[in-house]
């Protein structure tokens, strides 16, 4: 998902959160001169649980799209099965991941995949690389990836193939 969209998103899911807050306040009798659904009164306890709804749905909804991606990422690694592609072009998507082995960035792949037992196929794909596996790359370069065998587009890149291995 792209960033504007993401962003819109959220300010979707605060705005909601927001009304659907003020309402449980207004609902347990908080709000003076409010009528549902859209004239807003007083009654601060209703404006406070309103801004902690908002708040807590943001991030909420943040944190479920931006782990969303990374889950399926790890997952198809640990799980997909091998295989290679060309490196059409890549570009950091902005997120990255500190542990205790260093710092990862997030990039995003436009591959052409060259499956065993097919044709080559366009597809799209997340990695999260580390300083000297990105520092690896380039167009027209070979990467490693993992993918669903059941769904063969949804993949994620490994790293850049070893020279051995090409």
């Amino acid at each position: 998902m792209k960033a504007w969209m993401i962003v819109v998103v959220l300010i979707v899911v605060g705005v909601v959160g927001a009304w659907v807050g003020y309402w449980v306040g207004h609902a347990v009798g908080w709000t003076t001169d409010a009528v549902f659904p859209l004239t807003i009164g007083g009654g601060e306890r209703a404006i406070g649980l309103s801004i902690l709804v908002s708040f807590g749905s943001v991030v909420a909804a943040g944190g479920w799209l931006v782990a969303r991606p990374i889950r399926r990422t790890r997952r198809l690694i640990a799980k997909g099965a091998p295989g290679h592609a060309t490196v059409r072009r890549f570009w950091r998507t902005g997120l990255t991941a500190s542990s205790t082995d260093g710092t990862r960035h997030q990039v995003a792949f436009d591959l052409e995949m060259h499956p065993d037992d097919g044709a080559d196929y366009p597809a799209r794909a997340l990695g999260m690389l580390d300083e000297a596996a990105e520092a690896g790359l380039a167009p027209g370069g070979e990467v490693e990836v993992r993918y669903d065998p059941g769904h063969p587009r949804t993949m994620a890149v490994v790293g850049p193939m070893a020279s051995a291995a090409l």
